[in-house]
């Protein structure tokens, strides 16, 4: 028996879902799973919405996620997209710990410093909010509102103006009318709040404002609104969000500007349209988990931890080229991470992807296996690790313990291995655990193995 249930339907990446072409967009649940009904004009919102950036499978029948995460909305239907962070014994996502998988993704949300979150009631913020969307939303706009009521960012800006007095320097050029001889043409620089940053945050929040839900989050933004009342409201492009330059004066202010490139990025929202078509908050997982193993690697002190202390961690690290042409270095080498001890080091580089379980490789490409030889290569280490989500990969645990063997002497290892996201990081014994079974899967390369 079929049940309707509300316009948003809950996806989990690299799981397929069935769609059907239907008069109206709705969400069925059955036993089986999720059956989506979309109209022609819904699915062709989403095919453009795809073409931005390729966060989903589209065939005839099914439409399958990839690793972003995040919430599209197209036509009437909204679709919240999670992490496969834990599954059943199908190896099927476990729609039943949806609220840890969310937590977990606001956790490396906050780790990473992708959203500036300073204290989170974990325990109560996904029973006073129906959808991970509004509660995004909710974090972002809180967070906002109590960095704008202590203070506001300002810039000298360049203007012009033909005054009384003299103010900055006097443009000659202008000043030629006898009749205006008394008002002097100056340029002069100003500090003001009317600046690209405060027009990015007041233009993002008004149109969070026109689709939110939840009345706290809808009066949230109407308060940073309330605040940024003298900032011009006007239309903000990607190409100008991406222009703002972050210095330590506005260092505070980035997180909230990544959070509104996310948003404008994927939105069709205008100051002028009367109804909202399609917008999208969509979080690209392969970065995220690169830059959450990195931090908690460096945070925790793992390195050292597990290979002394005087190991030292070079982080995104660029190492040299791999080709050359006409004099012109190509192709440059930045390994997620590079762990020195004295001469020795090691190379971990993380891949956020499925894994080929038929391969005899583990399943590891043969891209993965020729970069990470390069960095090995060329930064002279001679063990390197590969790691993996779990969640999404499961690894033959007999062949996991012994390493691949690099190059014509095969002098370098490679091991491969996966780690598990499915303890509630926001617990502290669920993060001391993530902690402890991440230096685990380090100690492989640890103190005599290198």
């Amino acid at each position: 028996m079929k049940a309707v249930a509300s316009n948003i339907a809950t996806l989990f990446e690299y799981e397929p879902v069935d769609y059907e072409i239907g008069d109206k967009d709705e969400v069925i649940y059955e036993d089986g799973g999720i059956i989506l009904s979309l109209t022609e004009k819904t699915m062709e919102e989403l095919e453009k919405l795809n073409k931005t950036r390729k966060f989903i499978e589209i065939t005839r029948r099914r439409l399958r996620p990839l690793n972003y995460v995040g919430v599209i909305k197209a036509g009437e239907v909204t679709l919240e997209i999670f992490p496969k962070f834990i599954t059943d014994r199908m190896g099927n996502a476990d729609l039943s710990k949806k609220d840890i998988i969310a937590k977990n993704l606001l956790k490396m949300l906050q780790y990473t410093h992708t959203v500036s979150i300073r204290e989170i009631d974990y325990a109560n913020i996904f029973k006073e909010r129906h959808s991970f969307f509004e509660v995004f939303i909710s974090i972002f706009a809180r967070n906002l509102l109590s960095l704008l009521k202590c203070r506001q960012n300002r810039e000298y800006m360049r203007k012009y103006d033909e005054i009384r007095f003299v103010k900055g320097k006097i443009d000659f050029r202008r000043y030629t009318n006898p009749a205006r001889l008394h008002l002097i043409p100056c340029t002069y620089h100003e500090r003001t709040a009317d600046n690209i940053i405060n027009r990015v945050l007041k233009y993002t929040a008004y149109l969070m404002s026109r689709i939110v839900e939840d009345r706290e989050n809808y009066r949230t933004l109407r308060k940073i609104l309330d605040l940024l009342d003298s900032i011009t409201l006007t239309p903000i492009t990607i190409q100008q969000v991406k222009s703002i330059s972050f210095n330590r004066l506005n260092a505070d202010f980035k997180p909230f500007i990544d959070i509104c490139s996310i948003f404008l990025e994927g939105s069709t929202l205008t100051l002028q349209a009367s109804t909202i078509e399609t917008f999208s908050l969509l979080i690209p997982m392969e970065s995220l988990f690169e830059q959450f193993i990195a931090g908690v690697i460096q945070g925790e002190e793992l390195h050292r931890n597990v290979f002394g202390d005087g190991a030292r961690i070079e982080v995104q690290k660029h190492i040299g080229y791999l080709i050359e042409k006409d004099g012109k270095k190509l192709a440059g080498m930045k390994p997620d991470i590079v762990i020195k001890m004295g001469k020795e080091k090691v190379i971990i580089d993380t891949k956020y992807k499925l894994l080929n379980q038929e391969d005899r490789k583990l399943g590891v490409s043969q891209q993965d296996l020729y970069q990470v030889y390069a960095y090995c290569r060329e930064t002279n280490a001679k063990k390197a690790l590969l790691l993996y989500p779990e969640g999404l990969n499961k690894i033959d645990e007999i062949n996991l313990k012994r390493p691949f063997k690099f190059g014509k002497d095969r002098d370098i290892e490679l091991y491969v291995r996966t780690v598990s996201l499915e303890d509630n990081q926001t617990s502290g014994s669920g993060w001391e655990s993530f902690v402890c079974n991440l230096s685990d899967v380090l100690s492989c390369l640890g103190e005599g193995n290198v």
